[in-house]
């Protein structure tokens, strides 16, 4: 008999009203705790890792280095710039003349350049892109054509970490979010010090 009513006792307290305020710190905390895990998972997939090993004569197969006889890693004032947020060009005609810093890559920096874009990628799967609301380039990777003509560029403003393509054609592949100092980096090495300190 006493058995009995500690089961009763107990069944009542199961299904008594809900404790409508401990539910609801309850359902608070866990959304937290989720959204928590989530997020850092999600910070954690943004960062770089190599996630493709591809030769160099197969990274340069991809536009534009298939038709590039030369590359060039440039700084530019943005103050000099026809339009303020771009490289200084002129009826489609990059201007030299108002270019701070012109390094031609070696052959090794074009296999680093290369690498950097085609075989680091996103560390795991990701859902929300941040992009900051600036854009002052001061720095580009210039492709030049069997002339020496410059014909394709990539503009970089690594302080608001984005970039501008000449041409829809190119691609830089993830941008995960060590991406741009690796760039920089490769631009310090070159000799390249305006837009980058």
């Amino acid at each position: 008999m006493i058995i009995r009513l500690d089961l009763t006792m107990n069944l009542k307290s199961l299904f008594r009203a809900p404790d409508l305020k401990g539910l609801f710190t309850f359902l608070v905390a866990y959304f937290l705790v989720i959204s928590g895990f989530a997020q850092s998972t999600e910070e954690r997939n943004h960062g770089c890792v190599k996630n493709h090993n591809y030769s160099f004569a197969a990274r340069l197969k991809n536009y534009p280095f298939n038709l590039s006889s030369g590359i060039q890693l440039v700084s530019f004032n943005e103050n000099e710039a026809i339009d303020k947020d771009s490289l200084p060009r002129q009826n489609d005609t990059i201007c030299y003349s108002r270019l701070n810093e012109i390094k031609t890559v070696t052959f090794s920096q074009v296999d680093k350049l290369t690498d950097i874009l085609y075989n680091y990628g996103f560390r795991g799967n990701t859902h929300i892109m941040t992009i900051m609301d600036c854009y002052n380039p001061r720095n580009a990777i210039i492709f030049l054509d069997k002339n020496g003509k410059a014909f394709e560029y990539i503009e970089i403003c690594f302080e608001c970490r984005q970039t501008r393509e000449s041409s829809p054609r190119i691609s830089l592949g993830e941008l995960c979010d060590q991406k741009l100092n690796m760039l920089k980096d490769l631009f310090n090495k070159a000799g390249i010090e305006y837009g980058i300190k």
